[in-house]
């Protein structure tokens, strides 16, 4: 399920980099964000997804770290670009709420928190460990240790 999850955020910023180089000329003179930051971010995006995504699927040791940071970097990324970049007056708030939030602010909170959790839960497994490998190699750097001891 998580190579899923990686696999769409993937293709969605495999997307955005395409649609952004594509419509370079007509997001030049939209008067919000340059098309510059919406490629480079998709190609940044885009390009830790495929490596991420293969490291998932071949059960590479480095992997569940690589999640784990990965998904907590996206969340933060996420919050910061729909604060700071979008466009979301919200009717009827005022004050700094009105300025900082979307309107629909509740609900990505929750699925935030709900992703980032199920990365957590879903990596914490001891299925899950054992397929990357980290079940096996605490037992082997204890075994070592035991022997130099």
């Amino acid at each position: 399920m998580l190579a899923l999850g990686v696999l769409i955020i993937t293709v969605i910023n495999l997307a955005r980099l395409a649609l952004s180089i594509r419509y370079w000329g007509f997001l030049s003179y939209l008067s919000g964000v340059s098309p510059f930051y919406l490629a480079i971010t998709g190609l940044i995006w885009t390009v830790l997804g495929v490596f991420l995504l293969w490291g998932l699927w071949r059960a590479k040791i480095w992997a569940p770290r690589l999640m784990q940071a990965a998904g907590l970097t996206y969340a933060l990324y996420y919050w910061l670009d729909l604060i700071f970049l979008k466009d979301h007056p919200m009717s009827g708030a005022s004050g700094a709420i009105q300025v900082l939030l979307p309107i629909n602010w509740q609900f990505s909170a929750g699925m935030t928190v709900v992703c980032l959790a199920y990365i957590v839960w879903t990596l914490g497994g001891a299925k899950v460990k054992a397929y990357f490998g980290l079940v096996e190699s605490v037992t082997n750097q204890n075994q070592v240790n035991d022997d130099q001891e």
